[in-house]
């Protein structure tokens, strides 16, 4: 048990390294890019890191073929923050180099998420509880690391200069991949036969033919295109109850902070039953609170809605990764977390998008839209669940 918990401890730290270098470094090259004036290519630098992520899967073949998984996590890791370090003298003097370095370090950045998400069930051991407890430990790192990350890249940069800021986040990242060599060897890793071999068509036809991982590919799709249009959401309801644009930055902040602080209540009290219901409420949650956007109708009520808004989506998350290890196939895990992980990245950013263009029509419209949306899946996702009995 000790040894458990003491590899979950390093777990935590590596992880909140190795993302917040993740979370960190796209705001530290944009940073970079503007002092060194590359006008448009400051947009193409942050896509090099960024974009990386939709070819996960390829990266995730390597980690379910091998017992070596510490080892693979690890290199990722320290190839991370060594594109990393390079790309920062190179932005300045030979920016195509350093959007080669960077779409190396983007390449890497998957398996320092999902990657390392998918292979938390095998430390932690087979008890449920735990297994629980370990998930919302997982979820508070995303938490921690999106936070922390973004931070102390912009305190950096605002001392030392941005070069600097992009350099600690290379650090930092290597020295979670040096972290990452000092998990225990999970519990299946050497004993069992060796998994299957599974191709990357496979692995995305278990998100379609597996039900459970189907209801929660789509789950977390969808809730993905008016959450990971948050901030934008934001500018609007700031908009609409006459406050400056600057308070959206609040309300951002109390989206991230109820995000945070329920991953670390689950950590206290995890999530209890199936991994398919706990989606359903989860998503269900979600509703509920971009439902309650329409009533935000002071701001000081909309900080609290944004706050239950990222509350929920926490418990959307924890149950996603739930689920995620209860149906993800043998042999297909690593691949599994994230070829999900990246499909709410592309989610993510469509919504954006799309919110981007619909900004004008207030912040009312986007909620009452998002809602709808969601309330559509919560249908499909019932009946889907009833059919597949």
């Amino acid at each position: 048990m000790r040894g458990r918990r003491s590899g979950l401890a390093v777990y935590v730290v590596a992880a909140c390294l190795l993302r917040g270098a993740d979370a960190a470094a796209v705001i530290g090259v944009v940073l970079l890019a503007q002092q060194h004036r590359l006008g448009a290519g400051t947009g193409l630098l942050a896509a090099c890191i960024t974009l990386p992520h939709l070819l996960g899967p390829v990266a995730a073949q390597l980690l379910d073929r091998t017992h070596a998984k510490r080892a693979v996590l690890s290199a990722a890791g320290a190839l991370y923050g060594l594109a990393l370090a390079v790309a920062v003298p190179a932005i300045g003097t030979a920016p195509w180099l350093g959007a080669i370095a960077l779409l190396v370090a983007g390449a890497a950045g998957p398996l320092l998420t999902g990657g390392m998400s998918s292979q938390l069930a095998g430390i932690v051991g087979g008890d449920a509880v735990a297994q629980r407890r370990a998930q919302s430990v997982d979820a508070a790192t995303y938490g921690i690391a999106g936070t922390a990350g973004p931070a102390a890249i912009g305190a950096v940069a605002a001392t030392a200069g941005p070069a600097v800021s992009v350099l600690g986040a290379a650090a930092a990242a290597l020295v979670g991949a040096a972290l990452v060599l000092l998990l225990p060897r999970p519990d299946r890793e050497g004993r069992d036969r060796p998994a299957p071999a599974v191709n990357i068509l496979q692995a995305i036809g278990m998100l379609v033919r597996v039900p459970g991982l189907r209801r929660t590919t789509v789950a977390t799709a969808v809730t993905a295109i008016p959450l990971g249009a948050v901030p934008l959401i934001a500018v609007a309801t700031a908009a609409s109850l006459a406050q400056p644009p600057a308070q959206s930055a609040t309300l951002t902040a109390a989206y991230g902070f109820g995000n945070l602080a329920v991953s670390l209540v689950l950590i206290a009290v995890p999530l209890r039953g199936e991994a398919d219901r706990l989606v359903l409420r989860g998503t269900l949650g979600v509703l509920g609170m971009l439902a309650a956007g329409l009533l935000a109708l002071t701001f000081p009520l909309a900080v609290v809605v944004y706050a239950a808004l990222g509350a929920a989506t926490g418990v959307l998350f924890t149950a996603s990764l739930a689920a995620r290890t209860a149906y993800a196939p043998h042999g297909a895990e690593a691949q599994v977390f994230v070829t999900m992980a990246g499909i709410k990245v592309g989610f993510s950013s469509l919504g954006a998008a799309l919110v981007g263009v619909l900004l004008p029509l207030g912040s009312a419209t986007l909620f009452a839209g998002a809602a709808l949306l969601v309330l559509a899946t919560i249908a499909a996702f019932l009946l889907d669940r009833r059919l597949s009995r």
